[in-house]
């Protein structure tokens, strides 16, 4: 009697193991890799799966493309860390556990070791807070990547994860056109009633005429909506892929009706997408619909006409509104080959600087500051990234990160190759799952964590919302109640809307992985994949496209694998909360006292380079303050206190040549009035370093030229007063043209003996 007892209970014990990969037994109760019962990590997994939702769904609700330099990352990559954390935690209860592990986990954890360490390169030879603030970033995206792969485990939960960030993307749709309708037309109304006033409650302020003000102005008439991002371009990069994968959740063999429910969803996305005239996101969205379509044809043979008139006809409805209310006009047209060319000179610059720095490249968050030394003298902007995601990595942390991103490509096809599934889109069986079966197989009805729709997958989701508020307020620039109050009942109708097809469809990996080209596509022409609410697209479809092919059981680890991964989680919080959270948070709250509090500025800007010893802004400001002072009162304290300062800032931004720049209009200004030689002296290094780290903007050589004027050096000086005139010349961009009074000043200096 013995043996036909053992193999009754081997049975439930195979599936269940299985189930480690997204199967359970027939009476859903789940067991350990030792045959024991569950423990309570495992009773806990919804709740780790819900702070995955929330986390992915809040950050793109407030703005990610901020100065790295302010570390509006840093919360959401501390919540990452706590959650991988507090998971450990309740993993090493447990004799022995599993995990998902591939070639395309390990190729990720060596590409943010590589990227780690060419941020640590540039935090000692560039600007230190910008790189540190950028490694932990990609950090925390690689643990969401990784947090993802181990928390969901079932095609009902992939397919809930699915829905709730189409929903996100049908309500930062719905705010982008509550913005283009409403908001922006009410902006700009205010700015053109009193612009000074308006100008002052934005907290900046440009002087009537000058090419800054004529630049916010430019942007001010621009009519595209941005939702929550500060680009057009990213919100377009975040709203293409999940409209390609709302496509192919519609072409799902589900009822006429549903189907029609689902195009619904569509809708307001591909509308949204539409006004942010992004001709990338535009080709990557046709691109995306032709790759659902070629893996469809396992429709009806009705289906594969009607379906694609459907298309057309709702796409040809779409572009005649959105031509009817001004959102497209012919410069979509006529402009693409000058858009084309400017990209083309952010490539050819970015190219110089790899040559240049080919090992451990600029540093991450250093790209902005390291680019104006290869920009060309035509190009129009000093952009902060190559728009290119692969210059991106290439230039910012060298050759071997750049091919470790490759390799994480690489194998993640690979997977999907080799797995030889992925195009069937149809409903699954509703029945246990045969032994072996692997990937995101469905649970039976009575399968724990899924009666129907994972709650715990939507609560996630909606606290995703709440979340982004008070982690918005950490931030440069919070969400406003709008996005809120509109997101929040659009994106749950919009999961309401799929809640059918949660219970009832089928997820394959071709989907994620079309959804996850399409954004690619989009990176390569427009950049952003250093922007957070961008990033985390990409790193959540890798994981969803993985889950749903892998092949075999999942690794068993031991109670001492799982010791350690824990130490390295708790190394990596103390190490994020020492290094940039904390710094740079209480750092950030002295700033924004030193603005509320002009009279105790000095001693809040102090507290702050107190709090944040690798940021240069506190110095900067105090630098401004005490020159400020020194033109008051011009004494010798004020002096050495500006000098100290601006000694200070410029080492923590050795590689700005804005802030060299500065710095010798400073002591240009001192020399004025104390008619020193050193003083002069002063002023032509600063400026020579800003020329180096700038050599193609006619504006820093023509300072130059009129500081070598006053210091007596009549050759170097025509030789800078010649090359300002020529890139004056050059530039066909106002705000790169030289000022009038300083053209002015060049041609009587180069006319005077």
């Amino acid at each position: 009697m013995a043996r036909p007892k053992r193999k009754q209970n081997q049975k439930p014990m195979r599936v269940a193991t299985a189930g480690l990969s997204g199967n359970v037994d027939t009476q859903g109760a789940t067991t350990s890799l030792s045959g024991s019962a569950s423990v309570p990590a495992d009773r806990l997994r919804p709740w780790w799966l819900a702070g995955t939702c929330a986390l992915f769904v809040a950050r793109p609700l407030f703005p990610s493309e901020s100065p790295a330099a302010m570390g509006d990352d840093l919360p959401v990559v501390m919540l990452w860390i706590v959650l991988a954390v507090v998971w450990l935690l309740g993993v090493i209860g447990r004799p022995k556990f599993a995990i998902r592990f591939g070639w395309t986990d390990a190729a990720v954890i060596i590409f943010i070791v590589l990227h780690s360490l060419a941020g640590v390169y540039a935090a000692i030879h560039g600007s230190p807070r910008p790189a540190i603030n950028v490694v932990w970033q990609y950090v925390g995206l690689g643990l969401a990547f990784l947090l993802a792969r181990q928390f969901i485990q079932n095609g009902r939960e992939a397919r809930a994860v699915v829905a709730v960030m189409i929903g996100l993307a049908v309500a930062l749709s719905g705010y982008g056109l509550y913005q283009y309708f409403y908001e922006l037309p009410q902006t700009r109304a205010a700015y053109i009633r009193d612009a000074d006033q308006a100008l002052r409650e934005a907290g900046m302020w440009y002087e009537p005429g000058s090419p800054e003000r004529q630049v916010f102005e430019q942007r001010l008439a621009s009519t595209e909506p941005l939702a929550t991002f500060a680009l057009t371009n990213s919100l377009a990069g975040y709203l293409a892929p999940w409209l390609i994968v709302a496509a192919g959740v519609v072409l799902s063999p589900l009822g006429i009706r549903t189907r029609l429910a689902l195009g619904c969803l569509c809708l307001p996305i591909a509308a949204c997408l539409l006004l942010t005239k992004s001709r990338s996101a535009y080709a990557e969205a046709v691109l995306g619909l032709v790759l659902v379509w070629l893996v469809r044809w396992n429709l009806r043979s009705w289906s594969r006409w009607k379906l694609p008139l459907a298309v057309v006809v709702a796409a040809g409805l779409l572009l005649g509104t959105a031509v009817a209310v001004g959102g497209l006009d012919v410069q979509i047209v006529s402009e693409a080959a000058k858009s084309f060319t400017y990209r083309v000179e952010y490539w050819q610059a970015t190219l110089g600087m790899i040559a240049d720095r080919p090992l451990v490249g600029c540093g991450p968050g250093n790209f902005q500051h390291a680019y104006t030394a290869y920009k060309l003298p035509q190009a129009s902007e000093e952009v902060a990234d190559p728009h290119n995601f692969l210059l991106e990595i290439w230039a910012t942390a060298g050759t071997l990160t750049m091919l470790a991103f490759l390799a994480v490509l690489g194998c993640f096809a690979w997977t999907l190759w080799g797995a030889k599934k992925g195009s069937d889109l149809s409903p699954p069986q509703h029945r246990v799952p045969p032994e072996g079966c692997s990937g995101l197989c469905d649970k039976t009805e009575t399968a724990p964590f899924s009666p129907g729709v994972p709650l715990c997958v939507v609560a996630g989701g909606g606290c995703g919302f709440l979340l982004a508020w008070p982690l918005g307020l950490m931030g440069a620039a919070p969400p406003g109640i709008a996005v809120l109050a509109l997101g929040l009942p659009l994106a749950a109708g919009s999961v309401a809307l799929l809640a059918d097809w949660i219970k009832h469809g089928r997820l394959p990996a071709a989907l994620p992985a079309i959804g996850l080209i399409v954004l690619l596509v989009n990176l390569l022409a427009a950049g952003g994949i250093g922007f957070a609410g961008v990033a985390g697209t990409l790193w959540l479809l890798l994981a969803l496209g993985l889950n749903a092919v892998e092949t075999g059981l999942p690794r068993i680890l031991s109670r001492r694998a799982g010791f350690a991964a824990l130490l390295a989680a708790i190394a990596l919080a103390v190490a994020c909360y020492s290094t940039a959270y904390g710094p740079v948070l209480r750092c950030r709250a002295e700033l924004h006292q030193a603005q509320q509090d002009p009279i105790h500025a000095v001693e809040h800007l102090q507290k702050a380079a107190t709090a944040d010893r690798l940021a240069a802004e506190p110095w900067h400001q105090l630098a401004s303050i005490a020159f400020d002072q020194w033109q008051e009162t011009p004494t010798a304290d004020a002096l050495a206190t500006f000098e100290t300062c601006n000694a200070k800032a410029l080492q923590l931004a050795a590689n700005s040549s804005p802030a060299w720049l500065n710095s010798g209009d400073c002591y240009s200004e001192i020399y004025r009035k104390t008619r020193r030689p050193v003083d002069i002296r002063k002023a032509v290094d600063a400026y020579r370093r800003a020329v180096r780290l700038y050599p193609n903007s006619g504006v820093y050589r023509a300072k130059l030229a009129l500081a070598l004027d006053a210091a007596g050096d009549r050759s170097g000086f025509r030789r800078e007063a010649a090359a300002a005139l020529e890139l004056d010349e050059r530039t066909p961009h106002a705000d790169k043209k030289l000022p009038p009074e300083l053209r002015r000043q060049l041609i009587r200096s180069t006319s005077s003996p």
